[in-house]
């Protein structure tokens, strides 16, 4: 295991100004469990702001609503204070913001440890892992031998490599069970992380991700008052929509419309995929932890990247913004500024970049892609989408993994730390915050935030302290699929009524799409062999990806052909071979369970109902 942690460490420390940030931390399987796990928020509430500017005093001891006041000790169970004190470390993501608290020591990590820690003798310790290079940041945890005790990421693909180094420690099950029921069941049952086991064996808790197969928290704003103030229609075609960025390019005399950041092993392509399916090329290249060059749906997507970076509507210099998902990126820069197409954010309550882009643009007015509609849409001969299939989210929330090195009193604190977040009271106050500091009530009686500047020694971090709440449920519900999605856009925008209303839609066409089974998540692998062969190559094949992909998208329209055949074949020669065979290999073993039928063809699609949402979309 040490010897392959340090393999992997040298070549990650010299690639690691190479290496950006994953963008839609959402990833990827099959079905959620048969009952859905309990709404662990507080119900209905919705986000509608009342644009109040006074705020309150920071409270120190505002308690939840379930009267229970936060103390483990109240709630009974295994709670019991240690004899002897017990360090808990918990890896958690550093996004390297300026809006946002530093992540190991703030109110929140403090409030942990004044009600968690003290009451159970536990010091509770936050690592920050840069969100930017989560892998190399893990890597050098496991060289120097200081692991978190709680290890975390969203792409099973990636928490796999830990397993075949040795870094986790198999879960008890029935000592989770006792010590975190509440977690346990909130995630979905026991019987929900079959489909996550390595190896025989279950080294992974699988957080909760409700509504995943809509995936309606990633959300694309785009300037709808570029089309009217050019007075262009919709756009109905490829060719017409990138008619419509010629035009903004020339009128609001812009340097580039498109955002396109560094490439990162996240490279998605979903949409420029040959449908039906075939299983055998999902297997092998549905994944966001090592690009699939090889992919027919990799090649579409980058000939259409290479024809919009030669008609200058991407940023010439494109590969060097690099960031993390909610990094403060030059392309986000230019779209605060006004000087950019499009934008694409996990949606929440709170947005403060949104709040900054009608600061600087009062007059301005944004709509929001579906992301399979004329909105955005793509063209015949690049990768036109004849059916609106899109990747799902990953059915779990963070995978969890408990370190091989933690000994069992720091086991016993970390489930015990599950528990008590999984209190409905203790989460609702991690997501919420106080009344009067960090939300306040509207007439309707409902909940709603105030930006971060307002919030005072209460500041919360990133999406209303996700990433430290992810460990019990990846979004913040707040009633059933539709509320929740409408919820995250905020209410206090110019455009918060109209957007709210797209968003609506857009959901209800998710939803349907979603049930014609058009959506599909990448494998779940139990192989015990492919971890291995993917941290054996994976450390190499990144940076080489990176600098192949940014010289497609440059090169001459004329050559892109010929140069993408010499790409795969180079790729392929550095390791990634090994891992196509070695994922085929797994799917043909029966490590992989089959992709939905219609996805792969085995059964008809039919269209949308006539008379729908979708319908008005489509025809």
């Amino acid at each position: 295991m040490k010897k392959r942690i340090l393999a992997i460490l040298l070549a990650s420390v010299m690639l690691f100004a190479l290496l950006a940030a994953c963008s839609n931390d959402p990833p990827e399987p099959p079905a959620p469990p048969d009952s859905p796990a309990p709404d662990t928020s507080t119900p209905a509430t919705t986000t509608d702001d009342d644009d109040d500017d006074e705020t309150a005093e920071p409270v120190a001891d505002n308690r939840g609503q379930a009267g229970l006041g936060w103390n483990p000790l109240d709630y009974g169970g295994a709670f019991v204070p240690f004899d002897s004190p017990v360090t808990l470390q918990i890896g958690t993501f550093d996004r390297a913001r300026d809006d946002m608290p530093p992540v190991g020591d703030n109110y929140w990590t403090q409030w942990v440890n004044e009600y968690f820690g003290e009451n159970l003798n536990i010091n509770v310790e936050y690592i920050p892992i840069d969100r930017s290079n989560t892998m190399i940041a893990y890597n050098l945890l496991f060289a120097a031998q200081t692991p978190p005790t709680i290890l975390m990421e969203y792409d099973f693909e990636k928490v796999t490599e830990w397993w075949v180094e040795g870094a986790l420690q198999e879960i008890d099950r029935a000592q989770m069970q006792e010590i975190a029921p509440t977690w346990v069941e909130t995630s979905g049952g026991m019987d929900w992380w079959d489909q996550f086991m390595v190896g025989g064996g279950t080294f992974f808790a699988p957080a909760y991700r409700p509504f995943w197969d809509t995936n309606f928290t990633w959300v694309t704003f785009y300037r709808l008052d570029w089309y009217e103030e050019q007075d262009l229609g919709r756009p109905t075609s490829y060719e017409e929509w990138i008619e419509a960025q010629l035009t903004f390019k020339e009128a609001y005399n812009l340097p580039y419309t498109l955002d396109h950041m560094a490439f990162t092993h996240n490279f998605q392509f979903y949409d420029y995929n040959p449908f039906p399916l075939d299983e055998e090329y999902w297997a092998m290249y549905s994944c966001v932890n090592v690009p699939s060059l090889p992919a027919e749906g990799a090649r579409r997507h980058l000939a259409q990247l290479n024809q919009q970076y030669n008609l200058g509507l991407i940023n010439p210099e494109f590969e060097l913004d690099e960031g993390g998902a909610g990094a403060q990126t030059e392309a986000l820069q230019a779209f605060i500024n006004g000087n950019l197409y499009r934008y694409s954010f996990f949606a929440q309550a709170s947005m403060p970049d949104l709040e900054a882009f009608y600061e600087n643009n009062p007059d301005a007015k944004l709509g929001i892609m579906w992301n399979n509609t004329v909105n955005y849409a793509m063209g015949d001969e690049l990768g036109y989408r004849q059916y609106p299939q899109e990747r799902a989210t990953n059915p779990a929330g963070f995978f969890l993994g408990f370190s091989s090195s933690a000994s069992d009193d720091e086991l016993k604190a970390a489930y015990m730390y599950l528990e008590w977040m999984a209190q409905p009271d203790v989460l609702d106050y991690f997501q919420w915050g106080a009344e009067g500091v960090t939300f306040n009530y509207n007439d309707n009686g409902d909940r709603v935030m105030v930006s971060w500047e307002e919030q005072g020694d209460m500041w919360m971090g990133f999406s209303s302290n996700k990433d430290y709440w992810a460990v019990v449920v990846e979004a913040r519900v707040t009633g059933d699929a539709e509320t929740t999605a409408v919820n995250i856009i905020p209410a206090n925008l110019p455009d918060s009524p109209r957007l709210r209303q797209e968003q609506a839609d857009r959901y209800a066409y998710l939803r349907v799409r979603a049930n014609h089974g058009l959506t599909y998540n990448d494998p779940i692998n139990g192989s015990p062999i492919v971890p291995g062969v993917i941290a054996e190559n994976r450390p190499g094949l990144i940076p080489l990806f990176q600098s192949l992909a940014t010289d497609l998208v440059k090169a001459n329209p004329d050559n892109f052909e010929s140069m993408y055949e010499d790409a795969v074949q180079r790729y392929r020669d550095a390791g990634y071979s090994e891992i196509e065979a070695a994922r085929l290999q797994s799917f043909r073993d029966g490590y992989i369970a089959p992709l939905n039928p219609i996805a792969s063809g085995a059964q008809p699609f039919s269209w949308w109902p006539v008379g729908s949402v979708i319908s008005t979309v489509y025809d």
